[in-house]
């Protein structure tokens, strides 16, 4: 109940990936990439497949979803929308080789990183980090968590916000 006696209705937008101009984890691997002599090298197994939503569609969807719900708040009221426009569902690191290639064709698909070697990486640093902790504070590059969530597949197929509140994805894959 609000102070004015209305009622306060919200819903949940949730992207996965999110993707775009200004994205850091583009413009990171970018960087590595080009440290890398181009060469972009991958943790996710070839098994695994996500999500990528082009940040322009998910502030279109929070638009198109505020508006609803003052117009429809019975129907959208405690849902959950999960984001999704026309990007390739897949293996994330296809389609950052996509995007990052698209700006700068000398770009390579490099190898897979396997786990236990970034796993053993992780665990040197926090050693390594407690030991030298009083004297300098590195800032961890991966952590575990982390870790697994990028080895871990996570997507899904929806038209929940198209039924409920009539989303259509505002830009292409080719635009975004």
């Amino acid at each position: 109940q609000l102070s004015n006696g209305g009622k306060l209705t919200t819903c949940i937008i949730r992207p996965n990936t999110v993707y775009g101009e200004k994205a850091a984890f583009l413009q990171e691997s970018y960087l590595l990439v080009k440290a890398s002599n181009g060469v972009l090298n991958y943790l996710e197994p070839e098994s695994t497949e996500r999500n990528h939503t082009y940040v322009g569609n998910v502030a279109w969807m929070h638009v198109l979803a505020a508006r609803n719900l003052q117009l429809k708040p019975d129907l959208l009221a405690g849902q959950v929308y999960y984001c999704y426009d026309d990007t390739p569902t897949g293996k994330g690191f296809l389609v950052r080789h996509q995007l990052l290639s698209s700006v700068d064709p000398s770009v390579r698909l490099g190898s897979h990183i396997p786990y236990w070697k970034m796993w053993l990486m992780v665990q040197l640093h926090r050693i390594i980090r407690a030991i030298l902790y009083p004297f300098w504070k590195p800032q961890p590059f991966l952590n575990l968590p982390l870790l697994n969530t990028i080895v871990t597949t996570f997507s899904y197929e929806t038209d929940k916000a198209s039924r409920h509140f009539g989303y259509k994805p505002f830009f292409t894959w080719k635009e975004s």
